[in-house]
């Protein structure tokens, strides 16, 4: 991971998911935008929970991706709606604090080659890294965000088990 962009990770409530925009700075990166958002664990996550808990599924839920549809989060869903190309990418950490919190965090870079949308409002979380990406475990709406080829976007994603 990029220790510019691991360095100072926003903090993110439990069942909480943030995502930022960052560009370099004079001093460095800085968030030049940032949305932050509930989220929705949807049927089919709950249901590849339960196969992992009896060992029926043994893909982690550690893929996100991006899209660009904007209706409402809907339990029946099983991906993005409308996705971004070249947008499933693996988690850059994966943790779990002493209590039930799990934390997600992904950063896509900047660059040549790197992806760059207009109006991202879209964030699912993963169990493959395939198209159209397997089952998601949840799915989350934000207002509109855009990243060109000189912007990064780190996305932060806390869920707790209560």
């Amino acid at each position: 991971m990029n220790s510019a962009i691991g360095d100072n990770l926003p903090k993110v409530g439990p069942n909480k998911l943030v995502v930022e925009v960052l560009r370099d700075g004079k001093n460095g990166p800085e968030v030049i935008a940032r949305r932050e958002t509930t989220n929705l664990v949807v049927n089919s996550g709950k249901q590849q929970i339960w196969r992992m808990v009896a060992g029926l599924q043994t893909n982690l839920f550690d893929q996100f991706r991006l899209g660009t549809s904007a209706a409402a989060a809907n339990s029946a869903h099983t991906n993005v709606l409308s996705p971004v190309a070249s947008s499933i990418r693996t988690a850059d950490q994966m943790t779990m604090d002493v209590g039930r919190t799990m934390k997600w965090v992904v950063s896509y870079p900047s660059g040549g080659g790197s992806l760059s949308a207009s109006g991202i409002v879209e964030v699912v979380l993963l169990n493959q890294h395939t198209s159209p990406g397997g089952s998601c475990m949840m799915r989350a709406i934000i207002t509109p965000v855009n990243k060109t080829s000189i912007d990064k976007i780190r996305i932060s994603y806390n869920a707790r088990l209560s």
